[in-house]
C-alpha cells in the first residue's frame, strides 16, 4: 500500500517546474484536475520511486533537480525510498537497507517479488497504453505472460535440468569406458615381508670387509732407519760464551785512548770574554751625539732649500701693476712676505755654518742599541777583558772526561774469557746437534707409527678371513629383498587401483542418481508448467469476464484466453472490437492479471485516464467496477478528467509551472 509521495522536478526544455506532497488512503482514490496540472506525473513519480529511471517517460537528462520520496507498506513493514537522478536509498522504518541506484532497484524487486515489467502489466494502466496487452501478437503476449507468471523461468529451469542430465550421461559414459578392474599380483615362493629382512647388518659387514681390503691393498711401509749421532756436540752456553768474548774484544777496540792531564779552569772567563767581545759598541757616545747634531743641521738646510723654492714659485705666479704709478708687486704678496721672514731667520742661524754630509742613521741606531746593551755588561767586560786563552777547549775537556770514564770499562772487557772455538764454529756444531735431536725424535715417532700399522695389518688380515663369506650371503639376501619389494609395490598398486576402481564405481553410481534426479526434475517442471497454465488461464478468464460484464453493464460477458493466448470477447476476436470495447477488454485482462498474480503481495492498481475512449455510460460502469474492486484491491488510484464516485480525491489546480 502507498502511504505518502513528495517530489520536486524541473523540465529544462520548457522551464516549467512541478512539486507535490500527497498522502494516499486505502480504497478508491481519484486524481483530478485540468490538463497539464501534473496528474500523470504523480503516477510517474510513484513508478520512478519504486523502479528508478527505467520508469520515467523521458530521458533522465529531461528531469532537472529531480527529487522524490515515497513511503509504502509491504507485508506489515513500512519502506521509504529517496531518489535523485544520481543517488538512491531505501529504508525499512528508520534503518537504511540499500544504497545506490542498482542496490535500491534490486532491493525493491526483492521486497515486491517482481520488477517494473510485471508491475506495469498487472498493477498499472498508463495513459495511452491501455490497449497494449491486446495489441500484442499472441506469441508476444504469451511470452510476456509466461515471463510475468514465471513460466519462462520454469522453462529455463527445465531446459537446464535436461542439459545437466545429458552432460552427466556423457560424463558417466566416459567414466565407464575407461574403467577396468585391477588384477591382484601372485605372491612369490618363500615370501618374507621386506620390513622383516635385515640387510643393514650384512651391508655393514660387507662395508667393513671392503674397507679392510682397501687398507690391505696399500703398499707396506719400510721400517724407519735410526739416525747417526754427530762426532762432537756442544752446548748452547758454549756458543753464547764465544759470542760474549768476541763482542768484548770488538768493544775494547772501539774504546778511546787514555787522555792527557787536563783542567777546566779559565774556560768560563775566556768564553765570556769572547762572547762580550763580539758585542762591543762600534761608536762612542760622543760620535753618536755628533751624528744626531748633523742630522738636525741637515734638516734646517733642507727647510731653507724648500722655502727658497717656494719663494721663487710664488714670484713666478705673476705681479700686479699700479695703473697710476706703474708700481709692480707680486700677486701672492702676503705669502711671499711670510716666506721672506722665515728665510731671514734660517739664513741668520746658518750663517758661516758648513753643510755636513748626511750620516747613515741605520748604523747609528744599531750603534746606539749596542752602547745601551754594553752598559749592562760593562762590569763583566772589565773583569774578563784580560783573561788568557786556556790550553784545551770545553769540547776537548768533555772528550777527555769520556775517555777517562772508559778506562774502567776496558778492565771489565779484558776480563771476559775466550771459548773453545769461534762463535761461527761452535754455532755450526750446535745446529748439527739440534738437527740430530730433531731427526731422532722424528725417527722414534715414525717407528711407533710403523709398529702400529704392522699390528693393525695383522688384525685386518685375520678379520678379512672371518668375513670372506659375507658378499655371497649379502647377494642372496638382497635378491630375496628385491623380490619381496617388487611384490609389495605391485600389491600396493593393486590396492590403490582397487580403491580408485571402487570409488569410481561409487562416483558413477552417485552421478547416475544425479542424472535421474535431473530427469525427474525436468519431468516435474513440465508437469508444473501444465498445472500453472491449467490454473492460470481459467482463473484469468473467470476474473476478466466478471470485470468486463460489470464495466459494460452486461453488454459483454465472456473473455476467453486460450493456451496460445488468442483473446476473444463473447466469441469475437479482440482486435475486431470498437475502441471502447478494446479498452474495456484490455482493462479487464489487466485487472484479472493483477488479481491472479500480484494482489496478495502489493495490492495496488494505478490507472491513467483509462476511461478516455469510453462513453459516459461505459465510463460510469467502469467507475462502478473500480468501486467494486476497492473491496478486493487495497488501493486504487485513478487519473481522470471525470469525477468517478471515489473514497477520496486529490484535486490539482492549473499551474503554469506544471506540465503533464
Amino acid at each position: 500500500m502507498l502511504n505518502q509521495l513528495t517530489y520536486n522536478v524541473t523540465f529544462p526544455l520548457t522551464g516549467r517546474s512541478l512539486s507535490g506532497d500527497f498522502s494516499f488512503q486505502k480504497g478508491f482514490g481519484a486524481i483530478t484536475g485540468p490538463n497539464e496540472a501534473g496528474k500523470s506525473v504523480i503516477l510517474e513519480m510513484i513508478r520512478y520511486s519504486l523502479f528508478g529511471t527505467a520508469a520515467l517517460r523521458g530521458k533522465a537528462e529531461d528531469y532537472k533537480n529531480l527529487k522524490v520520496k515515497l513511503s509504502f507498506d509491504v507485508k506489515g513493514d513500512t519502506y521509504t525510498t529517496q531518489r535523485t537522478i544520481t543517488s538512491a536509498k531505501i529504508f525499512r522504518g528508520d534503518t537504511e537497507i540499500a544504497n545506490g541506484q542498482k542496490g535500491t532497484n534490486n532491493k525493491v524487486t526483492e521486497i515486491l517479488g517482481f520488477g517494473l515489467k510485471v508491475f506495469d502489466t498487472a498493477c498499472v494502466a498508463n495513459q495511452g497504453d491501455i490497449e497494449k496487452l491486446g495489441s500484442m501478437q499472441p506469441t508476444e503476449r504469451k511470452a510476456m505472460v509466461d515471463s510475468v507468471i514465471g513460466l519462462s523461468a520454469i522453462d529455463d529451469l527445465a531446459k537446464w535440468c535436461g542439459q545437466e542430465a545429458n552432460s552427466l550421461a556423457s560424463l558417466i559414459e566416459g567414466m565407464e569406458g575407461g574403467l577396468v578392474k585391477p588384477t591382484k599380483p601372485d605372491q612369490p615362493e618363500g615370501y618374507v615381508e621386506s620390513s622383516k629382512i635385515n640387510l643393514a647388518e650384512l651391508r655393514a659387514l660387507n662395508d667393513e670387509l671392503n674397507q679392510i681390503k682397501g687398507r690391505l691393498s696399500q703398499p707396506r711401509q719400510a721400517k724407519p732407519v735410526e739416525p747417526v749421532a754427530p762426532p762432537r756436540t756442544v752446548s748452547e752456553e758454549e756458543v753464547e760464551q764465544a759470542r760474549a768474548y768476541e763482542g768484548a774484544q770488538a768493544e775494547v777496540k772501539r774504546l778511546p785512548a787514555p787522555p792527557p792531564e787536563f783542567s777546566e779552569e779559565g774556560i768560563d772567563d775566556w768564553e765570556l770574554r769572547e762572547r762580550l767581545k763580539r758585542d762591543l759598541p762600534v761608536m762612542t757616545a760622543e760620535q753618536i751625539a755628533q751624528a744626531d747634531a748633523d742630522v738636525e743641521l741637515i734638516r734646517k738646510f733642507e727647510k731653507l732649500d724648500h722655502l727658497t723654492k717656494q719663494h721663487q714659485d710664488l714670484l713666478d705666479v705673476g705681479t700686479h701693476t699700479c695703473p697710476s704709478c706703474s708700481h709692480e708687486w707680486p700677486m701672492e704678496a702676503d705669502r711671499v712676505g711670510q716666506i721672506i721672514e722665515k728665510l731671514a731667520v734660517l739664513k741668520t742661524e746658518l750663517a758661516g755654518v758648513e753643510r755636513p754630509s748626511k750620516p747613515d742613521m741605520v748604523n747609528i741606531d744599531v750603534a746606539r742599541r749596542q752602547l745601551q746593551a754594553f752598559e749592562k755588561v760593562k762590569d763583566d767586560w772589565e773583569r774578563v777583558k784580560d783573561a788568557q786563552k786556556p790550553q784545551y777547549t770545553r769540547q776537548q775537556v768533555a772528550q777527555f772526561q769520556v775517555a777517562k770514564q772508559a778506562q774502567a770499562r776496558r778492565a771489565e772487557l779484558e776480563a771476559v774469557k775466550p771459548a773453545s772455538g769461534t762463535s761461527k764454529e761452535l754455532n755450526a756444531l750446535w745446529r748439527d746437534r739440534l738437527a740430530y735431536e730433531h731427526e731422532l725424535t722424528s725417527y722414534q715417532d715414525r717407528l711407533s707409527d710403523w709398529q702400529e700399522v704392522e699390528t693393525n695389518r695383522a688384525i685386518d688380515e685375520e678379520r678379512a678371513a672371518e668375513l670372506a663369506g659375507t658378499p655371497a650371503a649379502l647377494a642372496a639376501l638382497e635378491k630375496a629383498y628385491d623380490q619381496a619389494k617388487i611384490y609389495e609395490d605391485r600389491l600396493n598398486t593393486y590396492k590403490r587401483d582397487l580403491k580408485a576402481f571402487q570409488e569410481r564405481e561409487k562416483e558413477i553410481k552417485a552421478r547416475r542418481e544425479q542424472e535421474q534426479g535431473y530427469r525427474k526434475g525436468r519431468e516435474a517442471l513440465t508437469i508444473l508448467r501444465k498445472l500453472v497454465k491449467q490454473h492460470l488461464i481459467p482463473s484469468l478468464n473467470k476474473v476478466a469476464s466478471h470485470y468486463i460484464s460489470k464495466m459494460t453493464g452486461g453488454q459483454r460477458n465472456v473473455i476467453e484466453v486460450d493456451e496460445d493466448f488468442e483473446i476473444t470477447v463473447d466469441g469475437q476476436p479482440l482486435n475486431t472490437l470498437s475502441g471502447s470495447g478494446k479498452a474495456v477488454a484490455n482493462l479487464s485482462l489487466r485487472l484479472g492479471l493483477g488479481q491472479v498474480l500480484t494482489n496478495n503481495v502489493f495490492s495496488v492498481f494505478l490507472g491513467d485516464e483509462i476511461d478516455a475512449s469510453m462513453d459516459a455510460d461505459r465510463a460510469h460502469n467502469t467507475a462502478l467496477t473500480l468501486e467494486y474492486l476497492a473491496s478486493r484491491i487495497s488501493q486504487i488510484l485513478l487519473v481522470s478528467h471525470k469525477y468517478p464516485q471515489a473514497d477520496y480525491y486529490i484535486e490539482l489546480e492549473a499551474n503554469e509551472k506544471n506540465t503533464d
